[in-house]
């Protein structure tokens, strides 16, 4: 069952009003009638089924009654405790041009990144970040990403930043992290696997072991990462990795990371 993200809660009485293009979403493209059934992903990481109670085609309104138990009360249970066993991942992506940036949001919110913080570098191309100043076009971006792929995180991408205060600012979203940035170049860099291995054996003993640590991870733009900002990463506490791949994209090497991650730190 596809799944709607709602920015809103419903009311009192559980109905909630879908209207403009949330109606059109419903009614045109997941062709919903009186009386289907959809998930919904509520403010605050709930989810609820709902059943379509009233359809106004004129005025273009729909309304959603929520169920008071789930339909399928396992399945949902299910889904939104996969989310939260997964490693978390916040993304620090050094802003490429306008098309790639939408791209990346797009990879990284199906992959499940909770974070995405925008960093304006020294090889970022001059007006690209000015894309980012209309926070609208990536929500939206974000929300059609959740409800095509079924995501249970909330994603949330933040205004953007010069690197060191994208650190101090993903310090406080992250606490504890693992921390790696993707490198062209292979000297000064290590193994993906001893990234992990090195940064976990230095955690605090006194920390439960048992909850998934989260992750942070930097890509570079079109021109990748400069030396000056390799050297505050790693200062910062970062492991420069090296990928023994093919040269990538920007937007691929981003989505190939979480993917790498994931597989790693989630089994």
């Amino acid at each position: 069952m596809r799944q709607f993200v709602s920015a809103a809660s419903p009311n009192s009485k559980g109905l909630l009003e879908i209207t403009g293009k949330d109606f059109h979403y419903l009614r045109k493209v997941l062709r919903l009638a009186a009386g289907d059934m959809v998930s919904l992903s509520l403010p605050g990481g709930f989810s609820q089924d709902a059943t379509v109670c009233k359809i106004d085609d004129g005025a273009k309104k729909m309304a959603l009654q929520v169920c008071a138990t789930p339909r399928n009360d396992k399945h949902s249970s299910q889904a939104q405790d996969s989310a939260a066993s997964r490693t978390r991942l916040a993304l620090l992506q050094f802003i490429p041009k306008p098309q790639k940036m939408e791209l990346i949001v797009r990879q990284a919110t199906e992959c499940g990144v909770s974070a995405i913080v925008p960093v304006i570098g020294e090889y970022t191309q001059a007006g690209c970040e000015k894309a980012l100043q209309k926070p609208d076009r990536f929500e939206k971006i974000i929300r059609e990403a959740r409800q095509q792929s079924g995501s249970q995180v909330e994603t949330k991408i933040f205004q953007p930043q010069k690197l060191e205060a994208a650190l101090d600012l993903i310090d406080g979203i992250v606490p504890d992290s693992l921390k790696l940035f993707l490198y062209e170049r292979t000297d000064g860099t290590v193994s993906f696997k001893d990234a992990l291995l090195d940064q976990e054996q230095n955690r605090s003993q006194a920390q439960d072991a048992a909850v998934a640590r989260p992750c942070v991870y930097a890509v570079g733009s079109e021109g990748g990462i400069s030396p000056g900002e390799c050297e505050m990463l790693l200062s910062r506490g970062f492991k420069a990795v090296h990928f023994n791949t093919n040269i990538l994209r920007c937007e691929t090497a981003s989505l190939y990371a979480a993917a790498a991650i994931q597989s790693a730190l989630d089994n």
